[in-house]
């Protein structure tokens, strides 16, 4: 243990990095022989029954409201930054469901299982001419992750989050029917499964909104020198009628940041304008758009659509500097870089309790969704709170669910999203919002400084609740339950909870998502639950920031 907390750079190179390429190689293999055989729809119903007869004998031993039911997926293969303890005292059900079903070209739908990942995913549907309505970045992310949590992309500003694009959930209750969910059968729980992170129903199949593609992206990277010019192109691009299909931003200072604009498109006539930015001698895609803000300003180019789907996938966005700090020199590259980045599962597996210890106390994976108006105010926030850059913005539209009271309540401040393109069938009342993600470690610590983790978290936590907002719950949270329950509407969930049996079926989605109880015992200045940290305190002094009602002052 000592070993693997001490010298745990060279574990990842030298252990970490060929076993992810191994592993990669071998579910490349895998994929193919189930893909170009059909094997996975022979398999699929099989898979299912035996899912249903493990709740099947769960129900028949009289463990209902005494011993949990769980999947049996080793903690370490999720992307979350917990190491799931809870699954210790649950009935462990095995489900090994990892493939494509069909595609309806006709009615553009994919019918998947749960643990299909990006990869496979992009690999299945770009030579077909088609991606997810919502192509999530990540490799190893998986459509049960992200539909019974959530996902988001770059053109989640007209499309809203992944549950938006999602047809019709397979769900094997906890008396071991299965049940199809759709708008209009079983209403209730479609509405309530996302976010719901499996504590309804184990997810065995769900359809999804496919959207046809070109061969290339087209990519625009726009500086921004002033923190206003950002705000304020970021609100009119996203809210627009006339909005790009793909638009982000990553912010390199509490000034400083390039937008990023993308269309879809046919191959160039000038080759010299293409970027296969994927390839492993390239520099690291944040580094590379970096460009934008020197010398190099306004440009544009052309990048193969799987490489632009994955294009963060290389240098983990930018966490993978801190794990290997030599990984984006030219020499790493070209002779190392061919492996790969390490896998997030492996790299969770070489996590020690020290080094789980540390990820809480001496590092931020962090992101928030909130509204778009906040954009200004939340940059600086985080600059006090992390001072970690580049920070992520991705705008997503929330769309209001009335009558249904879902996760994510009905937004305030609605337009309606809509109109011919790729948003067709997301058309509704929604709210812009956007996504600010923090990644690596803070400015205080690399400094020795001290650093309080569970009272910025929490200050940041208050913040999030206060303007509307949602924490992802992939990362830690330091809420209380009730905390908890005033960021999330858990109305419709608590009533479908009720009607489907899931009370002592399965835990509640706090028990799931919250920190190991060790790791909140042993953070600093922990003394059980308590009131809401006032994160007013760390907003600049005579800042101010304009609202559509007029200005807020941060000293008030």
């Amino acid at each position: 243990m000592n070993f693997m907390t001490e010298y745990r750079g060279i574990v990842i190179v030298s252990v970490v990095l060929p076993l992810s390429f191994c592993v990669e190689l071998f579910f490349e293999w895998r994929d193919w022989f189930y893909r170009t055989f059909q094997v996975a729809p022979l398999l699929h119903d099989r898979r299912v029954a035996e899912v249903q007869a493990q709740v099947q004998r769960w129900n028949a031993a009289g463990l209902r409201g005494k011993k949990l039911m769980c999947t049996a997926r080793k903690a370490f293969l999720t992307m979350s930054t917990r190491t799931a303890t809870f699954k210790e005292d649950c009935n462990r059900i095995s489900i090994f469901l990892r493939d494509i079903l069909a595609v309806d070209e006709e009615a553009m739908i994919i019918r998947t299982e749960p643990l299909v990942d990006m990869r496979y995913m992009t690999r299945y549907l770009v030579p077909r001419g088609y991606q997810l309505a919502i192509q999530v970045e990540m490799e190893d992310l998986t459509i049960g992750g992200l539909t019974m949590g959530l996902g988001m992309e770059t053109n989640s500003h007209l499309l809203g989050l992944i549950q938006e694009t999602v047809v019709a959930f397979e769900v094997v209750l906890s008396d071991g029917s299965l049940v199809r969910a759709t708008r209009e059968e079983n209403a209730d729980l479609f509405h309530a499964l996302p976010w719901s992170h499996g504590t309804l129903g184990f997810l065995v199949a769900v359809e999804l909104k496919l959207i046809r593609i070109k061969p290339y992206m087209h990519v625009e990277y726009i500086p921004c020198h002033t923190q206003a010019d950002l705000c304020r192109q970021m609100k009119e691009l996203s809210e627009s009628d006339n909005a790009p299909p793909f638009l982000e931003a990553t912010v390199y200072s509490k000034e400083t940041s390039v937008i990023m604009t993308g269309h879809f498109a046919d191959k160039p006539q000038d080759s010299s304008t293409i970027n296969h930015v994927n390839y492993f001698w390239k520099p690291w895609y944040y580094v590379h758009v970096e460009q934008a803000l020197g010398k190099k300003g306004r440009f544009s180019e052309y990048i193969p659509v799987r490489h632009y789907y994955h294009r963060f996938t290389r240098s983990i966005f930018w966490e993978l500097r801190d794990l290997i700090p030599f990984g984006n020199h030219p020499v790493y590259r070209y002779l190392l870089g061919w492996l790969g980045a390490p896998k997030v599962s492996f790299l969770k597996l070489t996590m020690t309790p020290q080094i789980r210890k540390e990820v809480v106390y001496k590092h931020v994976v962090q992101d928030i969704i909130i509204p778009v108006d906040e954009m200004a105010r939340s940059i600086d926030l985080f600059h006090e709170w992390f001072n970690i850059y580049p920070l992520l913005v991705f705008p997503i539209a929330i769309f209001d669910r009335t009558p249904y009271k879902c996760w994510l309540r009905a937004p305030k401040n609605q337009f309606t999203r809509g109109g011919p393109g790729p948003g067709a069938f997301t058309q509704g009342r929604c709210e812009m919002f956007f996504d600010l993600g923090a990644y690596g470690v803070p400015q205080r610590v690399r400094d020795k400084e001290p650093w309080n983790a569970r009272r910025v978290i929490r200050a940041m936590e208050a913040y999030t609740r206060d303007v509307g907002g949602y924490q992802c719950l992939y990362a830690d949270t330091f809420m209380s339950r009730e905390e908890f329950r005033a960021m999330f509407d858990h109305t419709l969930y608590d009533e479908v909870r009720q009607k489907y049996r899931a009370l002592g079926a399965f835990p509640e989605v706090f028990d799931k998502v919250r920190p190991e109880a060790g790791v909140l015992s042993q953070m600093e200045g922990y003394e059980g639950e308590e009131a809401d940290v006032d994160w007013r305190t760390y907003l600049p002094k005579g800042a101010k920031y304009k609202f559509p009602d007029g200005y807020a002052y941060a000293n008030l």
